[in-house]
């Protein structure tokens, strides 16, 4: 029977995951080749180098811009800060990945092909309802996945918007500038402010200004596979790691059950259930390892953002309401960014919490010696929950989240203050 549950899992692994599949190509889009049982990793290195390139052009660019127009105001420059902190993130994110590109595709590859299930023994005891047993577990797997994909393809939809804007936006302006406005002399707007250096030679512009136009149009696609790509890699790794605490909470809670455990069998079926929350634990190590340290410079840039993003709206509200669109949701992506962390990291802690009353609240009063002994050990060693901490400072969680808000709250009173002085 153990031989139907490797078969199961490997009918899972082969069914279509959209949302990690996008995942697994934003990644491979910055040179970072998470899934390489799939996909060579052949000219990582080189997209690596072209994407780092552009990015320093474009941050090199926009810093220009802001240095430039340093004096005037600060709602003049906004824009560029938010820009360079956005690129700027994505190339830390994508050199930490790529330092840690062995222990990510590991991770990738025991999430979406069940290895944490496989030789746990449970189905070659002696159970009357292994059939049964094994469909709710791939029930719980598949429902799972299917909350994956819903997350990660709703967040791809809201990063999409202000990427789509900031493409679309210098044509539309030229349309508008060209033919409604019905100037004389029209050009294309750069995408977004800033200075990109070039040499003139005679008549001609080297680079180009066709080049220096699609050096920019780029900046947001980088965005786009930072953000969306490493951000939802957490929420694919967190989640799965709900539904595996989910199947031991579901063989936990039978553990006693008469009708798919006899009495005879207990033992050794606590003892898969045990060797299970081993697997788990090592599991979230990894992804703790993987996720510490980057998701404190994720929250730190977050708050920044997200203060930045409350003084553009006060401008924008003063001065009209054109662009109030294109910033609120500016402003929902960032904020659903940081959301995404702590919501998928207090799945993770609520599911354990609720697995350490399961262990407890199973009928180990009524079995023997053994049985209850290790029901003991393991309600010591989930009275530590999983937990996913910020650089070591705190933990991801509901009430970090809140916290973070208030902080950039805060840093939005100061900054208006102080530019009122």
């Amino acid at each position: 029977m153990q031989d139907q549950l490797d078969h199961e899992l490997e009918r899972i692994d082969k069914l279509p995951k959209l949302g990690l599949l996008w995942v697994e190509y934003s990644a491979y889009a910055l040179g970072v080749n998470i899934a390489p049982r799939k996909r060579s990793s052949k000219y990582c290195r080189l997209t690596r180098i072209l994407v780092l390139i552009v990015n320093l052009s474009i941050i090199y660019s926009l810093v220009a811009f802001i240095m430039e127009n340093y004096m005037i105001s600060f709602e003049t420059y906004v824009e560029a800060v938010l820009l360079t902190f956005q690129l700027s993130v994505g190339v830390v994110k994508m050199f930490h990945f790529q330092n840690k590109v062995e222990s990510c595709s590991q991770l990738v590859f025991s999430t979406e092909t069940g290895e944490v299930l496989k030789s746990l023994d449970l189905f070659q005891l002696d159970l009357p309802r292994k059939k049964e047993l094994l469909s709710s577990v791939s029930l719980i797997l598949l429902n799972n996945w299917m909350i994956i994909d819903r997350q990660v393809m709703f967040f791809f939809k809201i990063v999409c918007m202000p990427v789509l804007y900031y493409c679309v936006r210098p044509y539309f302006q030229y349309i508008f500038d060209c033919y409604i406005k019905d100037k004389d002399t029209c050009e294309m707007t750069l995408t977004y402010p800033a200075i990109v250096p070039y040499l003139q030679l005679g008549n001609y512009e080297f680079p180009s200004y066709v080049i220096r136009f699609f050096l920019l149009q780029s900046g947001p696609l980088w965005c786009f596979f930072a953000v969306f790509g490493f951000n939802s890699l957490f929420v694919v790794l967190t989640r799965y790691e709900s539904g595996l605490i989910k199947v031991l909470r579901f063989l936990v809670q039978n553990s006693t059950s008469d009708i798919l455990v006899p009495k005879d069998q207990r033992v050794k079926y606590l003892q898969c259930c045990v060797r299970l929350f081993a697997r788990i634990s090592s599991h979230h190590n990894q992804i703790e390892n993987l996720f510490k340290y980057i998701i404190l410079v994720q929250c730190s840039v977050s708050s920044i953002l997200i203060c930045m993003l409350l003084y553009k709206i006060s401008t924008v509200l003063e001065v009209g309401w054109v662009w109030m669109g294109m910033i609120m949701v500016y402003f929902v992506t960032i904020a659903l960014e940081i959301t995404l962390y702590n919501v998928s990291a207090q799945k993770v802690e609520s599911q354990s919490e609720l697995l350490f009353h399961d262990w407890y609240n199973c009928s180990w009063y009524n079995e023997s010696k053994e049985f209850k002994f290790m029901i003991k050990m393991m309600l010591l060693f989930s009275r530590r929950t999983f937990v996913l901490s910020v650089g070591g400072f705190t933990s991801l969680s509901h009430k970090f989240l809140v916290q973070v808000f208030r902080l950039s709250a805060n840093f939005f009173l100061l900054l208006r203050n102080m530019n009122n002085k």
